[in-house]
């Protein structure tokens, strides 16, 4: 059988520089909304500030970041299929090869936080290959249709007197969380708190606002963008791309600028407890589930609109060279928040409310770009990424420039 390793890793060179920078911002957007999860939700937050910085994550970041990088695999995995089109001797193994890895990562992450994204990405990564060669036109209705699994089935639940998003823990206050809390105990403490997150139950809890199905959605939205080559040539659907970007960004604050005032006024809550009726919560589920995908691909549509501008190109480099080392980022982003919350290092879990959580997600990205462009002064790839390109096609991939092929 042809073996994988008449795939090669994909050159730098070869990259789509505006699909990098568009990773890049949903890179920051994931690392703020996974840091909130350390007490930042909380109602205790009561200041001016906090409930500045909590609207600013909901609003412009919660579920659009994750909507975004979504979309990006599913565009990755077209990628991937088209690399083997065009080498009729290759296998699927190498792709096999890809989410197995991954999913071992996935592991050694969830360890540390059980929010991790890895596995899941692995499994769904399994079911896409089915969706491959189903017709593009085909593609955008499915995830329209899965996205709707959230509004529809929050509203059976709640239909039979079920309070799907309360949270377990509601009635502690942060200092009674603290107590005993084996985020605050040795790494074995932590080890043993997430481990039954291995693996993830992909298949339970189908109507949540961040389920399998939404990111299955954002998936086959990213596939169909992949296989008809919208952002391999987007000069010639360059008129497409505007019009992603403006109603994307339109519908979508409109879409969150409604659901705030249901919030503000009616009772209604994504992740929180929900008090509004049931026709007030499945106007906001609607808004939030559709809304949400509208803005991030309105966000992904805008940077790849500025990346044609040098000035901005030169501006969003950054974000590009973050792209380019994306696992390696998302993965050192849980190093730097883990060690600010948990017991083996500085123990804030708990202790920071939403303005200071933005402002150190801000200071750990910033300090996440100056190693992303020192590292790619240097190197073709970044660590985790060349261990993942050498694991998955059987061969050592130059990692210094000048060993690159010319």
């Amino acid at each position: 059988m042809p073996d994988s390793a008449s795939i090669g890793p994909t050159d730098p060179r070869a990259r789509l520089s505006s699909v990098d920078a568009v990773r890049g911002f949903a890179l920051f957007g994931v690392l703020l909304v996974n840091m909130y999860n350390f007490g930042a939700y909380s109602d205790e937050w009561t200041g001016l500030g906090d409930r500045i910085a909590f609207s600013v994550m909901h609003a412009v970041f919660e579920t659009k970041s994750w909507r975004l990088f979504s979309f990006l695999f599913g565009f990755g995995f077209a990628l991937q299929m088209i690399k083997l089109q065009r080498k009729p001797d290759a296998s699927m193994w190498f792709y096999l090869r890809r989410l197995l890895i991954l999913f071992i990562f996935g592991m050694g992450h969830a360890l540390f936080y059980d929010g991790d994204i890895l596995m899941e990405y692995s499994m769904l990564g399994l079911v896409l290959i089915a969706f491959y060669k189903v017709p593009k036109p085909a593609l955008p209705l499915l995830a329209i249709l899965l996205l709707s699994a959230f509004p529809l089935g929050n509203l059976y639940v709640s239909a039979n007197m079920e309070q799907p998003f309360a949270e377990d823990e509601q009635n502690l206050t942060l200092t009674e969380r603290r107590d005993g809390h084996p985020y605050l105990g040795d790494i074995t403490d932590v080890f043993k708190a997430n481990a039954p997150a291995i693996p993830p139950h992909i298949w339970s809890n189908l109507h949540g606002p961040e389920a399998s199905l939404a990111i299955f959605a954002m998936f086959l939205l990213g596939l169909y963008a992949g296989r008809a080559r919208i952002l391999h040539d987007v000069e010639q659907h360059l008129p497409l791309i505007r019009k992603v970007f403006t109603w994307g960004i339109g519908l979508g604050a409109a879409s969150a600028m409604t659901e705030w005032v249901l919030s503000r006024h009616f009772g209604y809550a994504v992740f929180r407890q929900n008090t509004a009726s049931i026709q007030v919560q499945l106007l906001g589920d609607i808004l939030f589930a559709y809304g949400s995908t509208m803005l991030a691909l309105g966000y992904g549509a805008g940077i790849v609109l500025l990346m044609r501008k040098g000035i901005w190109k030169n501006a969003l480099g950054v974000l590009q060279r973050m792209g380019r080392m994306a696992l390696t980022v998302y993965l050192s982003g849980t190093l730097l928040f883990t060690l600010l919350f948990y017991g083996y290092g500085f123990g804030q879990l708990f202790l920071i409310g939403p303005a200071k959580t933005s402002a150190l997600a801000i200071l750990f990205f910033s300090m996440q770009a100056v190693f992303c462009t020192w590292w790619l002064k240097h190197f073709r790839f970044g660590p985790i990424e060349w261990i993942w390109r050498c694991l998955t096609y059987g061969k050592v991939a130059p990692l210094r420039p000048k060993e690159a092929p010319s």
